[in-house]
Formats: structure tokens, sequence, C-alpha cells
């Protein structure tokens, strides 16, 4: 038992502590949700696995925490950063493209996770954290042998048409949709109130302008008052390569990590950059 506990430590070492992806969603996200929460990152980006697949402090970015949970949308970590359960930090990235499925939907198994006492020991001590299985460990190496990993230092930012942006016009929303975007906005006003920085960022694939998917995280912004920024649309066409047509391939998620930084001068960029 004490060389499987010393083999599971040194690996969660040379891992960061952190598993890119996990055999299920569930556990992919508790793994980023338990890693991200600990020490003290400068920026912190909220999503889903879209944002899950972004390479963070783990993988050569210094100070960036990725807490993108598989299936859910960045409402899952915000409130939970708004109830206390994970730590609010100096910059945050808001990842617009999921913000629908959080209307009319209850309580995701990642969210009611968080409320658990298992999840908080998983923070304390990475050995017994979703990133400690060895599952996890054995999936995360053998899809980075097979797609790579990301934060390659080769990998440059993408030339940009556009920059993030204040949202001036309204955009119709639901009754549903107004309830939703209420409570996210009045998170994002408290954390911006207490001194996080936040940027809501729709990234690739993107969204159509009229989609909820594009209209609810830009009305979003609005309300809160907050930057809105569409890098989907504001890369040229045929730069970001997708592996299923929704997440993006390593070295696009690490020119997408790199842009960004460049465009909002976030904390951490001149370590990373």
């Amino acid at each position: 038992m004490i060389a499987c506990f010393g083999a599971q430590t040194a690996v969660l070492r040379w891992t960061g502590h952190r598993t890119t992806k996990s055999e299920s969603n569930f556990f992919s996200s508790v793994a980023r949700v338990q890693s991200g929460s600990r020490g003290a990152p400068q920026v912190m980006f909220l999503g889903s696995s879209i944002t899950g697949r972004l390479p963070d402090r783990t993988r050569g970015f210094d100070g960036v925490a990725n807490l993108g949970c598989d299936g859910g949308s960045a409402m899952d970590t915000l409130r939970a950063m708004d109830a206390g359960m994970i730590p609010r930090p100096p910059c945050l990235i808001v990842e617009g493209n999921t913000l629908h499925r959080a209307v009319n939907a209850g309580e995701t198994d990642v969210a009611k996770a968080m409320h658990k006492s298992w999840f908080r020991r998983g923070i304390a001590v990475p050995n017994l954290s979703a990133a400690g299985r060895p599952s996890a460990i054995a999936y995360t190496l053998l899809m980075e042998r097979k797609m790579g990993a990301g934060g390659s230092p080769d990998v440059a930012p993408f030339e940009v048409t556009t920059q993030p942006t204040r949202s001036p016009a309204p955009q119709q929303t639901s009754n549903e949709e107004d309830v939703l975007l209420e409570e996210a906005a009045g998170i994002l006003r408290k954390l911006g109130a207490a001194g996080s920085k936040i940027t809501i960022v729709m990234f690739p694939p993107g969204a159509g302008a009229a989609s909820a998917d594009r209209r609810l995280p830009e009305e979003l912004a609005r309300r809160a008052g907050l930057p809105f920024w569409d890098l989907a649309n504001a890369i040229p066409p045929g730069m970001v390569k997708l592996t299923d047509g929704v997440h993006m391939d390593p070295a696009s998620a690490t020119a997408v990590v790199r842009t960004i930084f460049q465009a909002t001068g976030y904390p951490s960029a001149p370590q990373a950059f």
C-alpha cells in the first residue's frame, strides 16, 4: 500500500495534480475543479468541456486554473464561488457558449458534488482527489500520447480581427432566460465589486448571432457591465482545429489562451507569454 501511494504521489506531482481528461465527464469535471481550487490562482477559466480543454498552470501557464465542467456551464462554478466553496481569483474568463444550458435546469451532479465533504477532502489532499484515481491518470496519459498536450511554447496567439468590448445593445430574452441572467449578473457584479476583473468570451466553435448560445452571454455582459468578446468570430476561418466539431485540439486551445491574455493583459501574462 505504501508503494502504491508513493507511485500515485509521484505521478500526481508529474501531472501537476490535474488529469486532462478522465473516463467520465463527472470525474473529469470534479478533478478540474478540485485542482483549480488549490493554491491562489491569478486567473480562472469557468465554463463547460470547451473550457476544459484549455491548458492551465499544469501545462505551463503560471497562475492559471481551469475549472471547466463537462456537460455543464460556467454557472456551476460561479454559484460555488458565490457560496464561498471555491476561491475568488483576481481575474475570471467566463465561457459564454453553454450558458443557455442553465436555463430552467436543475443542479448538476458536479454542482451537487461541490457540497460534499469528500470533495473538500480532495482539494486538501490530492491523493484523495478525482485526479488521483488510477483510471483518470491512465486515461490522461493515453489521451495525451494520442493527441498531444496543451501548453506548447511553440504555439503563437491567433491574429484576431476584434477585441473585447462592452455590449451596447440589449438582446431579446424570454422570462426563463431573464431569471438566469439576473442571477448570473448579480453574482458577477458581486465578484467584480470584490475586486475580480471579468471578461465573458465566446470560444470556438462559437454560435450564430441569433441563437441563445450567443444572445445570452452577450446580454449577460451588458447587464453585468462587463466586456464581451466573440473570439470564435474574431479568428480567421480555418485557423482553429477541432477534434470532434466542438472541442479544440491542444494546439488551438493553447493559441486561444495566449490570444485572450494578449488581448486582456490579465495578470500572469508577463510570466506565461
